[in-house]
């Protein structure tokens, strides 16, 4: 299963929505509220399953413990959980080799590495982000992607 690139801020949104709904929902209430079309927010959900952050079971959409944590605590936190938990996963652990085997390497060569898992050029920013923001790597310069 390959992560679905969908942006950070699209799976937190739905997690905080879901939080202010008492923690479970009906999948349906949801995506008037989110930032995502109904085709996007089945991505934004598997992401945030994935992640192990949401349980859908019969159209129900419910927070894991993880998933609460993610909403009420620290984002510092969030990250720390999310370095964890992609460090191990593809097409991150891939991600982090390339990167800390040559120390340093251009955003466009990066985004082409990332396109080799199946992602076009929208989906391999994605992942990117995702692995910026869980600090599995760094952009230095706005053009090198580096080691974290």
């Amino acid at each position: 299963v390959r992560f679905p690139p969908v942006g950070v801020d699209q799976v937190l949104g739905l997690l905080k929505v879901i939080h202010n709904l008492g923690g479970r929902t009906d999948a349906m209430y949801i995506n008037d509220a989110v930032d995502a079309d109904l085709g996007d927010l089945a991505h934004v959900v598997d992401a945030a399953e994935f992640l192990g952050l949401l349980k859908a079971s019969g159209g129900d959409l419910e927070l894991t413990a993880a998933g609460r944590d993610a909403v009420e605590r620290p984002l510092r936190e969030f990250q720390k959980y999310l370095k964890r938990r992609l460090s191990e996963v593809e097409p991150f652990a891939s991600l982090a080799r390339f990167v800390s085997e040559r120390g340093r390497v251009e955003v466009g060569e990066v985004l082409e590495f990332l396109s080799s898992f199946g992602y076009g050029d929208e989906g391999a920013k994605r992942v990117l982000d995702w692995a910026v923001f869980a600090q599995i790597v760094e952009i230095e310069e706005g053009e090198w992607v580096v080691p974290s």
